[in-house]
Order: structure tokens, then sequence, then C-alpha cells
């Protein structure tokens, strides 16, 4: 899965190579403040938009060493009967079930699930690395009854941006794209008909030295809210409702 720029899809990626069992991508990439911060705020957006709901059924995309997935789970309280998480390298598989996960390996471009299988697909942060993100888009509605929930990688960041010149974003295959094209992905797909698209900023993090992570998370607690700079953070969440036609 190395960038198309590069020559060559990242369908190539060696995963195993870039996660661990250890430590995520998302880890290694920022440090301390994933667990302080990132990952409460990834169970805290999962629960504000699924939390009124009960005995409800997600299909994870790309959980990675399953960190979030752990945490999310941790913080149930009767919202989910059913949490499937999945990885695109066989590694991965085996990673997350030896944590006891129910896990599977998956293509997000093409889900080994039913139509309607699950009350919602989830993606953190993977279409920003897959080769044909629309194909990815239209299975996360394909296998959802009505409702998909991502966080993705902010085109609009110029932070973000320059990061993708760097060579471990670089072998990561990660191609940030702006919220329109991020709509345009899922808008016109034959049989789904859009109810309503959501796209906001979402976090800034980077890896700092401890002594600077309680400043850092007091910034990520405000930036978010400050116009225009919001739109630098570095991910979007993208909450999509559809109905089939």
């Amino acid at each position: 899965m190395t960038s198309t720029d590069n020559n060559s899809t990242r369908s190539q990626i060696s995963w195993a190579h870039i996660h661990s069992e250890q430590a995520s991508w998302r880890k290694q990439l920022i440090g301390d403040i994933s667990d302080a911060f990132v990952i409460p705020r990834y169970v805290k957006l999962f629960y504000d938009t699924f939390g009124t709901g009960a005995n409800q059924d997600f299909f994870e995309v790309g959980s990675g060493n399953g960190d979030m997935s752990r945490a999310i789970l941790a913080a149930n309280q009767g919202q989910i009967r059913r949490y499937i998480v999945s990885e695109y390298f066989d590694e991965g598989v085996a990673w997350l079930q030896k944590l006891g996960l129910p896990a599977v390996r998956a293509d997000a471009q093409k889900l080994p699930c039913n139509d309607a299988e699950y009350d919602a697909i989830i993606d953190f942060d993977v279409m920003h690395h897959v080769d044909r993100p629309r194909d990815m888009a239209r299975e996360l509605m394909r296998c959802g009854r009505g409702r998909t929930l991502l966080v993705e990688s902010n085109g609009l960041s110029l932070p973000r941006r320059l990061l993708e010149f760097t060579p471990g974003h670089r072998a990561a295959g990660e191609r940030s794209y702006t919220p329109k094209q991020y709509r345009s992905f899922f808008e016109n797909q034959a049989g789904f008909r859009l109810k309503q698209l959501q796209i906001y900023p979402f976090l800034f993090p980077f890896k700092c030295p401890k002594w600077f992570l309680p400043a850092l998370v007091w910034f990520n607690h405000r930036v978010e809210r400050v116009p225009f700079f919001r739109w630098q953070c570095s991910s979007v969440v993208i909450v999509v409702n559809y109905e089939r036609c």
C-alpha cells in the first residue's frame, strides 16, 4: 500500500512492518498523547455518535493492534451487542485474535460482510490509505444500515499535508483529501441516497516531550473551536447518514 505517487499501489504496503503488536501506527507517530488524549477522544466520539442506541452491531475497518477497539469496548454499557474488528494483513488479524477480539481479514474496498449486516461500519484512519476511496465508501454504506462514522486525514491542513512528504508517512501511503473530496466519495453511489453528511475538524496531536504533554492536551481541547485555525487540525470527522433507494 505505498503511495500511487511512488508508482506502486497502496495494497503493497508491508503493514506488519509499520504497525506493531505493541504500538499502533498512530502511537508511533504521535507518542504519549495517543493514550493520554487521542484514544479517549475517539471513544467519546464513538459514544456521542452511537450512545443512544442499544444492542447494536458494529464492524471496525483497519483495527491495527486493537488499542482503539479495546478502549471502545471497555466503555460499553449496553450500546454494543457485537463489535467485529478487522485488519488487512494476516499478522494484524493474529494480534487482534490474541487479545480475544473477534477479528477477520478484510480489504476496506471489498468487505467480507453481507448487505446491511451491521448497524454501522466504523473507520478510524483508513480511507486515506486505500487506492480506491470511492469503492471503500460504497462498501461502508453497503454493509451498514444507514450510518457510518469515519475519522480521516484533513487535506486542508497544511501541517498534515507537509507530513505526507516525510519517509514514514510516505511508506504508509498516506494521502489526505479535502472535505469536498470526501463528500464526493459518498455522493451518487448507485442504490444509495445521502440524507446527511457532516464533516468537521478533529484533533491536532503531535509527538512531544512528556513535560510538554499537558500543554498539548490543553491546546487540543481548544483548537477545534477556533475559527479558521480549526481547519488546520490534522483530521476530520465524517458522519454519513444514508438510505437505500
